[in-house]
Parts: structure tokens; C-alpha cells; sequence
């Protein structure tokens, strides 16, 4: 890959490949993401570049296609154990930030959530730092997430031309969560282009 800032686990990593940039071993990074995820803070300049940077990596090297940036949904906020969904709050400040700069293509590009918590699983699932044993990250993969009727209606209409969906999240240990929803989107339509991506590892 031609980006040094990106890299890719292995199959012994993760349960599946996937890219990802930062070293979440890291005490400072860790610290950054800390405040970040658990703490209610709105803003990250840190986390902010490290989103944009793979964004703007998926554009470059997919310029002929079109793409939707999209990413799991914070089962702590589905709880209201926190006020913003973090990863959530940050695909929305990029979409800002490269509106400016991709104006002219903005309808090939697209930030959207297109999961849905399955609210059985939030109600018998504690929060992966609270409960964060590898066996408890990788149960029940299939019944996490779903699609609902009108994200499935988007994604069916934005499966007439060539598209990727670019699924980010915050961090991933095991990546038991980007393949959960690498999975309901596969058991929805499995031709569709999927690309999995972490700002940390």
C-alpha cells in the first residue's frame, strides 16, 4: 500500500484484515481516545485528522467509484451512557470539512449511518470496556446490527453503480465489531464492496 500511515493486521490480529493507523498500546493515544470516547468531549483536532486521513485515502484510491462512509454505532449511547456517539459525531465533522473541498463530487460521496443496534442484543450485552473479553467481543456477530427499511432502500439504489462502503470505527481490538457489520451488510446484498477501517489498533 502506498500510504505509510496505513496499515493492515493479519488474520492472527483480528478476526478479519483490516487498516487501520494508530498503535492503541500507545499510553498517549490511548489517553487521547480516553477522553474522546468516554468522557463526553465533542471535539478532537487529533482524532478529527486521523478520520480525515482515511477518508480522503478511500477518495484517492477509489476515484472512480462512488463511495459511503459509515461506521458501528455506539451501544453506550443506544444505552444513554454517554451524550454523543462518538464515532458518529466525528464522520459528521468530516463530512463537513471535505464538503469544502469536494463540493463538485459531493453526490459521490456520502456520510451516513446505515446500522441499527439490535435493542435484544443491547439489553443482554454489558459494554465491551466493561465486559471486554475476546469471547464476549466476537459472540453473536449476526445479531448485532441490522438494516432498517430506508437504509436498505439507499443502499439498494447506490448498488446501481459502483460503490464501496467504507466502514470506520474508533478502535478495534479483535474487529468484532466492523465484521458484525461487515456481516449484516453482506446477509442484505453480498455483492457489495466493503472495506474495513480503525483510527486505532
Amino acid at each position: 500500500m502506498p500510504n505509510k500511515n496505513i496499515n493492515i493486521t493479519t488474520n492472527k490480529e483480528t478476526l478479519i484484515p483490516l487498516y487501520y493507523i494508530d498503535n492503541y498500546r500507545d499510553e498517549k493515544i490511548k489517553e487521547i481516545f480516553g477522553q474522546y470516547k468516554f468522557k463526553n468531549k465533542r471535539y478532537s483536532p487529533y482524532l478529527l485528522n486521523l478520520c480525515l486521513d482515511i477518508c480522503i485515502y478511500c477518495i484517492v484510491q477509489n476515484q472512480d467509484a462512488n463511495i459511503v462512509f459509515t461506521y458501528p454505532p455506539s451501544t453506550m449511547y443506544y444505552r444513554k451512557e454517554k451524550d454523543i456517539d462518538s464515532m458518529g459525531n466525528l464522520i459528521k465533522l468530516v463530512e463537513k470539512c471535505l464538503g469544502f473541498y469536494f463540493c463538485r463530487n459531493s453526490e459521490k460521496y456520502h456520510f451516513k449511518n446505515i446500522f441499527t443496534v439490535n435493542k435484544r442484543y443491547l439489553k443482554n450485552k454489558k459494554a465491551q470496556h466493561i465486559d471486554g473479553s475476546k469471547t464476549s467481543r466476537i459472540k453473536d456477530l449476526d445479531r448485532r446490527y441490522y438494516l432498517n427499511f430506508w437504509n436498505k432502500r439507499f443502499l439498494r439504489k447506490m448498488s446501481c453503480q459502483k460503490t464501496i462502503i467504507v466502514i470506520i470505527d474508533d478502535v478495534s481490538s479483535t474487529g468484532g465489531t466492523l465484521l458484525a457489520c461487515k456481516k449484516t451488510l453482506e446477509s442484505f446484498n453480498n455483492n457489495l464492496e466493503i472495506e474495513l477501517y480503525s483510527l486505532a489498533h
